[in-house]
């Protein structure tokens, strides 16, 4: 089955996933070789990526029958789409199918394994790694407390501490050499610790989930780790934030006196001066704050009582902290089915979504939707109570929710036009089907909504003009370009697609112009592919010099076109003379003229 390849996986895919300068980056990445051990088990594809870094980069994609599910790589990048590595992994799995090496899904392996020959390989990964020990002891635990008809839930602290020992940052030890792949690796097996709080939480046993998030705290608490890592790792930061998040909730949950109260704030705030020098913020105060006011606090007790006007919670003071104390508020009372105590509390505190989704689940669904198109002003709070009414099997009145969420102007109101899209015509409502396709399209612009509009238009040559001029108007931007060029070569409208590519530096932009044009507007293509060309090769970008060949590898197919191969072989011939001693982009200039 080696070369199998997604055929739902292309290279305007990629794009679409990626920044232009991750893509760039990431071909050229893939030009120079650097995607090694590419590997395909069932639906999962996973790479090694040479990067800046001693350790390669570990690359992981999950695909489906609609395309990339999901993607994963072990590098610090957080500024928005796919970064270079994972676009190296998928350009290499398009364009050089042979050099993935499909293998059998582990799931599948370990189906067909006899118990005794996994409890073996257990044992030998246990030797070669004495700290997996404490994983399996915890995880083995946690699940015979899943049968436990009790409801606290058994752990085992020293194990923890171990664990959360060995998450700390080693770098300079065998297998730590990379600081950023340390700090991912510690974000990775905290989140596994705090999912022990979290499942006594589950069972209501908030101090159980105390003494574990103590002794993960502790542990980060005694050791100097902060200083081992990069201050850009955003899963660090999320892990910790995570941590504090638990801790409210634990403390709403657990059952404690007011003396313990106080011990815990004491507790939370010496943490609290210890963690700052990373964080550069308060990591536990909303924690700190959550223990002292406890579920006696004047305030809350008036919310939860619905003395106070919607909104009215806050006060003049507002922390920046206090809605993460009242989702935590609210998640116990829920747990706890305190439905009215819940429904005041997030009216009080100015919660719409959470009170329209509670009264979904309540099957008070008329006065959901009525709550819901009154008091929802974004998008994706609209989305989200539309998806719980229709989770209850209330199709028509998630529709009606989703309807007027089309009518906001704020983010992810493309993301909510599609799903409504979608199941409108599930329902079989057409009209419908077209306001929220035109919907989707005009919020984020794209081959995809354009065609899904095409899909869905009885009259398709009404709606064309109008979907043509709205792109034409659009001020170019980053992604928004990329789609619009995609559109308009789509319908054959080259001079627009020229004008958007004359209009940017992205690669990713110009790039599949060019490659659309060589035929119909040659000269313009030749321009531009030598304008693309001459800054990598007059500057000496050498690992670039690939990507320069391609673009004049394209212009010679345009002076094919043109029939004036003999000026753009002339015009290589004269780059490779003057640019001689560059014993790099020699051979690969002859190797490009013998193609012509």
């Amino acid at each position: 089955m080696s070369g199998e390849q997604w055929p739902t996986v292309t290279e305007a895919t990629i794009r679409e996933l990626a920044r232009s300068k991750s893509y760039d980056r990431g071909q050229s990445y893939y030009e120079r070789g650097a995607v090694s051990e590419v590997v395909r088990r069932g639906e999962t594809l996973r790479a090694d990526v040479k990067g800046s870094q001693y350790q390669p980069y570990t690359v992981t994609i999950d695909l489906d029958d609609a395309g990339v599910a999901r993607t994963d790589c072990s590098c610090p990048y957080d500024h928005g789409g796919i970064c270079k590595h994972r676009v190296a992994v998928l350009l290499t799995s398009i364009r050089e199918p042979d050099r993935v090496s499909t293998q059998q899904p582990l799931s599948e392996l370990i189906a067909d394994a006899k118990p005794e020959t996994l409890q073996n390989l257990l044992g030998e990964l246990v030797d070669r790694r004495p700290e997996v020990a404490d994983w399996v002891e915890t995880r083995l635990t946690t699940v015979d407390d899943e049968t436990d008809t009790t409801s606290s839930v058994s752990v085992n602290l020293d194990s923890i501490r171990r664990q959360a020992n060995h998450a700390l940052p080693k770098p300079g030890q065998r297998g730590h050499d990379d600081a950023y792949a340390e700090a991912e690796r510690m974000a990775e097996e905290l989140d596994a610790l705090l999912e022990q709080a979290r499942m006594a939480l589950e069972a209501e046993d908030g101090d159980t989930a105390l003494d574990v998030l103590a002794a993960i705290t502790d542990e980060l608490a005694d050791n100097r780790w902060a200083g081992l890592l990069p201050h850009d790792i955003p899963s660090v930061y999320e892990v910790l934030g995570d941590l504090d998040e638990t801790f409210i909730e634990a403390i709403l949950t657990a059952e404690l006196t007011e003396r313990e109260r106080d011990e815990w704030k004491e507790r939370l705030t010496e943490w609290d001066d210890q963690f700052r020098h990373f964080m550069g913020e308060s990591t536990f105060m909303a924690a700190a704050d959550a223990a002292e006011q406890g579920w006696d606090d004047e305030r809350v007790q008036q919310a939860m009582e619905g003395t106070l006007d919607e909104g009215a919670f806050w006060g003049d003071e507002t922390p920046w902290y206090g809605e993460d104390i009242v989702t935590a508020r609210l998640t116990v009372l829920e747990r706890e089915d305190r439905i009215e105590e819940y429904l005041n509390l997030a009216e009080a505190a100015a919660q719409p979504q959470a009170y329209a989704t509670m009264l979904v689940q309540q099957g008070r669904n008329e006065a959901a939707v009525d709550y819901a198109i009154e008091r929802l002003s974004t998008p994706g709070g609209v989305l989200e109570v539309a998806k719980t009414l229709r989770a209850h099997d209330q199709t028509q009145a998630a529709l009606r929710v989703a309807q007027h969420g089309l009518t906001l102007e704020e983010f992810r109101k493309d993301t909510l036009a599609e799903w409504l899209r979608d199941r409108a015509a599930s329902a079989g409502d057409r009209d419908l089907v077209l306001e929220a396709a035109v919907a989707a399209f005009e919020a984020s612009p794209s081959l995809r909504a354009y065609q899904a509009i095409e899909e869905h238009a009885d009259d398709w040559e009404s709606v064309r003009p109008d979907l043509l001029e709205f792109l034409r108007t659009q001020n170019p931007r980053d992604r928004t370009t990329a789609r619009s060029v995609e559109v308009f070569l789509h319908e054959g409208e080259y001079d627009e697609a020229i004008a958007l590519a004359e209009s940017t530096p992205q690669t990713s932009v110009i790039e599949p112009v060019v490659e659309a044009v060589v035929e119909e507007r040659p000269h313009w293509a030749i321009s531009t592919c030598k304008s693309q060309a001459e800054p990598i090769i007059e500057n000496g970008q050498h690992d670039s010099y690939g990507t320069a060949v391609r673009w004049l590898r394209r212009a010679g197919t345009a002076a094919q076109a043109a029939d004036e191969l003999d000026e753009w072989r002339e015009y290589v011939e004269t780059m490779r003379d003057n640019h001689y001693p560059k014993y790099k982009l020699r051979p690969m200039l002859d190797e490009l003229l013998e193609e012509f």
